[in-house]
């Protein structure tokens, strides 16, 4: 598998940076050396798959956000967001599904009318 060290890196220490951990205990949690995650978040090194795995597990990531990163890879808020929607039911998504067509229907209507 081919990462980029620095789509990992970043994703690691915005996730990291949101469940208020340090540096140290992210890597006795991961088991992994302080020098070794340091240099992930530094893009100094790419994780083997076994780091990789542990580390998408333990915050509850998508592999995607990694492995095929968009524009909103440096944005915690989408990443928060991503986070929160693999922790909920099937009820729960179709109510942030009807939200978020909402919001955006809203948005839609306001930019037809800007054209008028």
């Amino acid at each position: 598998m081919a990462l980029n060290p620095k789509q990992f890196g970043t994703v690691m220490k915005n996730a990291r940076m949101d469940k208020k951990l340090t540096q140290a205990e992210l890597a006795e949690i991961l088991d992994l050396s302080l020098s070794y995650l340091k240099d992930l978040e530094r893009f100094k090194n790419t994780p083997s798959l076994e780091v990789f795995a542990k580390t998408i597990q333990y915050f509850n990531l998508s592999a995607d956000t990694v492995i095929y990163p968009d524009k909103n890879l440096n944005n915690s808020t989408y990443q928060k967001l991503q986070r929160h929607l693999l922790q909920c039911d099937e009820k729960q998504l179709k109510t942030l599904l009807a939200i978020a067509e909402a919001v955006l229907s809203v948005d839609d209507t306001r930019t037809d009318n800007s054209d008028i």
